[in-house]
């Protein structure tokens, strides 16, 4: 098969590199029998509201210490970063871009590195739910809904129907990208006809798919956009987001992939600050649904994506949002309840309650950015039919590659 001149040496190498090892860490996983008090093994019902009250904490400007997750979670953020490094933020913002290491990022967080992290959306209940960890969280907003997408070089898969009796291969195990498909799979039945295989990166994936004739994989954006570049012939025949949104269309469920989680502690002391981060993060993510070259234009040069081409045709289709408040509790407390019912684990084994989600005082945000993206991604514009329709080249994918190496 054609591999576009990029090797199996290259792809081996990368493989190590952005290895997304399993949460296997105990601190992680180290969630005893005795859930927090707010957290429940059922449905959680919400009593809390926004309420009309001072800001917790001193007004005064702070530094906030930001880790993110490169690719979806910071690729709409570019307007935010560019402000705080020319200091026009009130507060300072120091953003630390950690690759897609997010086990590394989680790690970080709790050992009191940052204040603020984006973290794959089933962590930040981990996070919560684990008594012995030294540090207490609260979400403040979801970053991105559904990324994850069926790719293949065989033409005779266009359903996931055709996926019985196979093995398809994937990534993210232990996080979002697991279990979306575990619930997924098991809601729909054909959870125990189908192998899903995790492989350590997305590009050990795409080396299988370059070499293995009849390969099945499922990736998310940014991905897909690479995969469009580097696998010939590619097909993309199947959009989970939109499978998921019919199969759960009884709840109402959405997949969220990304949220935002900030140490409980400085929340109540620089409530202030939060708000600040809320505000610039949905007049970014705005700006650059209205803006997608230009944001795409500035994705190598923050190091929120590894090349502008390529995040550029991405963009369309990684679903992002800032949604705060009641809306940002809905729509990822209906996945996370999901998500329960296919595995307690998978979000540490309790639903989380009111303490967990973070609703900011009446007034404080600023209602146009307040749930930034949610049109569009409700939307949904689908990858599903774009092979073949890339503006990045093969020389835009080496780059991409290239820069993955050179995390090492």
């Amino acid at each position: 098969m054609e591999s576009n001149g990029l090797s199996r040496r290259t792809f081996v190498k990368l493989a190590g590199v952005v290895a997304l090892t399993g949460l296997t860490s105990s601190w992680l996983y180290g969630c005893s029998s005795e859930q927090s008090s707010s957290a429940s093994s059922g449905m959680p019902t919400f009593s809390a509201q926004s309420e009309e009250r001072d800001l917790w904490g001193s007004p005064d400007p702070c530094t906030v210490r930001v880790g993110l997750i490169m690719e979806p979670p910071s690729m709409g953020l570019s307007q935010f970063i560019l402000a705080s490094q020319a200091g026009r933020t009130t507060n300072t913002f120091e953003f630390s871009i950690n690759g897609v290491d997010y086990t590394g990022l989680a790690a970080a967080f709790n050992q009191g590195d940052f204040d603020i992290c984006t973290l794959p959306s089933n962590i930040g209940p981990i996070l919560f739910n684990n008594d012995e960890l030294q540090n207490e969280y609260q979400v403040i907003s979801v970053n991105n809904l559904g990324v994850l997408y069926v790719m293949t070089n065989d033409s005779s898969v266009t359903s996931l129907d055709n996926l019985s009796g196979k093995t398809v291969y994937s990534y993210g195990q232990g996080g979002t990208p697991e279990y979306t498909i575990q619930a997924l799979f098991k809601k729909l039945g054909i959870d125990e006809s189908i192998n899903v295989e995790f492989k350590s990166s997305p590009l050990e994936v795409l080396n299988l798919m370059q070499e293995q004739e009849g390969c099945i994989a499922i990736l998310p954006q940014p991905f897909v956009s690479l995969a469009k570049i580097l696998v010939d012939p590619l097909y993309i025949p199947v959009d989970l987001t939109v499978e998921w949104n019919n199969a759960f269309s009884d709840s109402g469920s959405q997949a969220v992939t990304t949220t935002t989680i900030v140490n409980k502690q400085f929340l109540e002391e620089h409530e202030q600050a939060v708000v600040e981060y809320l505000n610039m993060a949905g007049q970014s993510v705005r700006w650059t649904l209205d803006n997608m070259p230009d944001a795409a234009a500035l994705q190598e040069q923050l190091g929120t994506f590894l090349n502008d081409e390529v995040a550029l045709d991405a963009m369309p289709y990684i679903s992002m949002v800032n949604l705060t408040g009641g809306d940002m509790r809905t729509a990822l407390s209906g996945f996370l309840s999901e998500l329960y019912i296919a595995n307690p684990d998978s979000i540490g084994g309790a639903q989380p309650g009111d303490e967990f989600y973070y609703l900011p005082p009446v007034g404080a945000l600023d209602e146009a950015y307040a749930q930034a993206g949610l049109a569009e991604a409700t939307q949904h514009e689908s990858s599903v039919g774009t092979e073949g329709e890339s503006s990045a080249s093969t020389e835009d994918a080496q780059v991409a590659v290239n820069s993955f190496a050179g995390q090492e």
